[in-house]
């Protein structure tokens, strides 16, 4: 069950806060046996910048596989 938060009330980080949990993102896909491409990494970005929804997100995910 998905938690549906408003864009009002997701909290945005940026700076060294940003980097470090692009690290930690990145890191535990990494031990789960995943390899994050460039995209895969900037949807992850965009999303705790606040610029792009989790529901976006998995919007652009569903139509990048749609035709394949």
């Amino acid at each position: 069950m998905t938690t549906h938060i408003s864009a009002a009330q997701r909290k945005t980080l940026s700076g060294a806060e940003l980097q470090r949990w692009m690290a930690l993102a990145e890191k535990s896909q990494q031990l789960a046996g995943h390899f994050p491409d460039a995209e895969a990494l900037g949807r992850t970005e965009a999303i705790l910048r606040g610029e792009l929804s989790y529901e976006e997100a998995l919007e652009q995910i569903a139509a990048k596989y749609a035709n394949g």
